[in-house]
């Protein structure tokens, strides 16, 4: 059987689980998995609310599949699917319908710096088919990286920024992660990325910060939370956006410290949980299981 993930974005209004669930039996499809959740608070994102709206903003993530006698191969599942979201193109007003492939097949281009755990991260949970996703090429600005990626037979390519200006640089770097991926990981990339590059990039980007957002904000966030005697220290995975930091939050996570911690201790463990959130964010949007909802996420589990 023939298995997709259907996402819908709406205005919400009475009824929506059981017309979109209605059209997925029509076609004598199955549920394997369905989330949904209602901002009550929000307004659409897309349009004012139509008749019968509360207001707020709906959102529905499911993964069905389709009859094997329906659909033989990939061509045959992906017209079915085609006629599904046509379906609900016209049974739910200023709907928003996406379906992709599960389990997931999206491409992840990751830059890097010299810092490697969060690279090593990736490729490793990529490589055991944890992320639902594959890592098909590194970006760094420094060649550390090289004899990790021939192993795992990942393109690996390194676009120094010395003697480069910031926008020839970003244009080398946005040159070497080409139009043919999905999102782009920032695994400890420790350059600001300008407007311009976001608004050229192919895709979505993600990065995770080095705090719990929004304490410690800045360079050497560890000595900083050393020197102030925290008790705890934490992760922050989001979405980029031209607002420093400030873009959609994804995951979260934080890890209990004392006074007994040296600072190279808390890199330690701040270098822990920041793999840990950046895989869980990544692995999300690739899930399709991330709704942008204004400034904030909806993240199904």
């Amino acid at each position: 059987m023939a298995q997709r993930i259907v996402r819908v974005t709406c205005p919400d209004r009475p009824g929506l689980v059981g017309t979109i669930t209605t059209a997925f039996a029509d076609r004598g499809m199955n549920i394997l998995q369905l989330d949904q959740f209602t901002d009550a608070d929000a307004l659409p994102q897309t349009a004012a609310p139509v008749h019968g709206s509360s207001g707020g903003s709906f959102f529905f993530r499911a993964v069905v599949d389709s009859p094997a006698d329906r659909t033989p191969d990939d061509e045959a599942a992906d017209a079915e699917f085609r006629r599904l979201r046509e379906r609900l193109m016209n049974s739910v007003d200023e709907s928003t319908v996406e379906i992709q492939p599960y389990p997931s097949t999206l491409r992840v281009a990751v830059l890097a710096s010299k810092t490697d755990h969060c690279v090593v991260e990736m490729i490793r949970r990529a490589q055991t088919g944890q992320l639902s996703g594959e890592v098909v090429k590194v970006v760094a600005n420094h060649d550390v990286h090289g004899a990790l990626c021939d192993f795992y037979g990942i393109e690996h390519v390194v676009v120094p920024n010395a003697d480069l200006s910031k926008e020839e640089h970003e244009a080398r770097v946005l040159e070497a992660v080409g139009d043919d991926v999905d999102v782009i990981v920032l695994a400890r990339y420790m350059r600001i990325l300008s407007e311009s590059f976001l608004v050229k990039a192919p895709c979505p980007i993600i990065n995770i910060h080095h705090s719990f957002l929004p304490s410690f904000i800045g360079a050497n966030p560890y000595q900083r939370a050393h020197d102030r005697g925290v008790k705890m220290i934490g992760a922050t995975a989001h979405y980029v956006t031209a607002d420093l930091d400030e873009g959609p939050i994804i995951e979260q996570d934080v890890v209990r410290v004392d006074h007994r911690h040296t600072k190279d201790e808390l890199v330690k463990s701040g270098a822990d949980v920041e793999r840990s959130v950046l895989y869980r964010a990544v692995k999300a949007h690739c899930e399709g299981r991330i709704f942008l909802d204004g400034d904030r996420t909806v993240v199904f589990g």
